[in-house]
């Protein structure tokens, strides 16, 4: 038995480069951010094998995939400057809300209930950025309780971390951009290590 980081809870799951996913963060992009989404009516954002039609005012999306539809429910949830918002999906299954959707048993699912986990997670240079996250969050900025106030959100992926009540706001900002900057290194390294999984399998299976 190892703790959270030691990588023995992994043993028992599937990895979630494994399966096809949706992202709901991406939904907004591809509207040209917030600037669209006032207007009435559907969208169409394309996904591998279909599209995603999805009205932001009925918070309400479908996926048209493969000659099947899988309804979805959408959740509006406001920034802090009181105009834009992030959009999540609503997991069929557990009706939590979710950046990610994961086609597993033929239906779209959050990470937890499809009992994924990362697969890139393990390796060294990741888990480093996280637990610089993990270390800036908690001591520096004193969000002790990120866990119970986003429960479905891993460290990386915090869009909001509040100021603590006596900390100068110069002080705040400046950790801010030390996590944004965190942030920003992870995920083109996550990314990288997506693109180098997916020219391996490319060439195991002799695709071009």
């Amino acid at each position: 038995m190892g703790n959270y980081n030691s990588g023995g809870h992994n043993k028992t799951h599937g990895r979630v480069e494994e399966y096809s996913r949706i992202d709901s963060f991406s939904l907004l992009r591809y509207a040209d951010w917030f600037e669209h989404l006032s207007d009435y009516g559907e969208y169409k954002h394309p996904v591998m094998g279909g599209w995603i039609f999805y009205d932001i005012v009925e918070k309400t999306a479908r996926i048209s995939h493969n000659g099947r539809e899988y309804p979805i429910k959408l959740s509006k949830v406001p920034n802090v400057d009181g105009i834009s918002y992030r959009l999540y999906f609503l997991c069929p299954k557990c009706g939590r809300r979710a950046r990610h959707l994961y086609k597993k048993d033929l239906l779209y699912q959050c990470r937890k209930c499809a009992k994924l986990n990362y697969g890139i997670q393990q390796r060294s240079g990741l888990n480093l950025l996280r637990r610089k996250m993990y270390f800036l969050v908690v001591s520096k900025l004193q969000y002790v309780d990120w866990e119970v106030d986003h429960p479905d959100t891993p460290i990386q992926d915090l869009w909001h971390i509040p100021k603590p009540r006596y900390m100068r706001w110069a002080k705040y900002e400046a950790l801010m951009g030390e996590y944004r900057r965190l942030q920003k290194e992870y995920w083109a390294m996550y990314d990288e290590s997506m693109q180098k999984g997916l020219m391996s399998m490319q060439k195991l299976f002799g695709y071009r």
